[in-house]
């Protein structure tokens, strides 16, 4: 597993938190028509972002989800910070693989859409998981009802459930990217003429970018997700943003339009700095549009 890795929003720093990986049937992640593997290994991977002021954790891992994750811990450790250091926790959404590190941090604020918390507390979700009638996965829909109670209903008094697009930290905004829940959330995080737009499971496999209207087993809408996708990625490119996503390989890239699709470029963090102050330079001579840092009307997907 690659370990903890730094590069830099504008005057942010920043870290890729590796928690581990997962291997999934090949045909939960990807439809019939990609003509999947029988397997895919999906990698798990949070993110840290230090505004000097403020530590925001997004993401917070899968605790002991499978055989090879729940190294968060491991993972913040290497970059000379203790949980006790981490000011407040987004949460994208509320899958077992994004919450069940929430325990490790009882001091931080946890922000996550108002939407999402309510969907996934209600009694009747809870009984449709147990049922097996949300997804039609099987006793996985009662690993979802259990991970909701163990570690999102214990956090329940320090939570800040957001209804619209806020900013909860300087340059740091939390918006609705629904689809793949009801309640996705997605970041934008903004220092400078820098930004990183993280998407948590908007995409969750590489080929989505090529393919941007395959969806998976685990979005609950397709339509949505296909959606919101396509909006996220076009404002990638029109913004210039570094591209992150929870299961992503390495976490980080860069996104192109190819006419009707995209194209990923995955990078490790030492490239993707280079290749930020490259961008600066380019957008400081060509006097390209940046978005500021404290509202951004057009990235609302609500």
């Amino acid at each position: 597993m690659r370990g903890a890795e730094r590069f830099r929003i504008g005057d942010y720093d920043c870290w890729t938190l590796p928690d581990g990986e997962l291997t999934y049937p090949g045909s939960a992640v990807l439809p019939p028509e990609s003509h999947p593997p029988a397997e895919l290994t999906a990698p798990y991977t949070a993110l840290l972002v230090d505004t000097g002021s403020t530590r925001v954790l997004i993401d917070t891992g899968a605790g002991a989800l499978g055989p090879n994750t729940g190294k968060l811990a491991e993972s913040l450790a290497s970059t000379g910070f203790l949980p006790e250091d981490v000011h407040v926790v987004i949460l994208s959404h509320a899958h077992p693989d994004h919450i069940a590190g929430v325990r490790l941090f009882p001091n931080s604020a946890v922000v996550m859409m108002r939407k999402e918390f309510e969907f996934w507390m209600s009694a009747e979700t809870q009984a449709r998981l147990e049922a097996c009638e949300v997804y039609g996965l099987g006793p996985l829909e009662a690993v979802m009802a259990a991970s909701v109670r163990d570690h999102l209903a214990p956090a329940r008094d320090r939570l800040r459930l957001l209804d619209r697009p806020t900013e909860i930290a300087a340059g740091i905004l939390v918006f609705p990217a629904p689809g793949h829940t009801p309640g996705h959330a997605a970041v934008l995080v903004s220092s400078g003429r820098q930004q990183l737009l993280y998407v948590g499971d908007a995409l969750v496999h590489p080929a989505q970018f090529e393919h941007p209207d395959w969806v998976c087993a685990f979005d609950l809408s397709s339509v949505e997700t296909v959606r919101t996708r396509k909006q996220l990625l076009e404002r990638a490119v029109a913004d210039r943003c570094l591209f992150a996503g929870f299961h992503l390989p390495g976490a980080l890239g860069a996104v192109e339009a190819r006419q009707a699709s995209f194209r990923w470029e995955p990078a490790v963090a030492a490239e993707m700095n280079a290749c930020v102050h490259l961008r600066e330079e380019r957008n400081h001579v060509t006097g390209c549009r940046r978005t500021g840092t404290k509202t951004h009307p057009s990235i609302s997907l609500s």
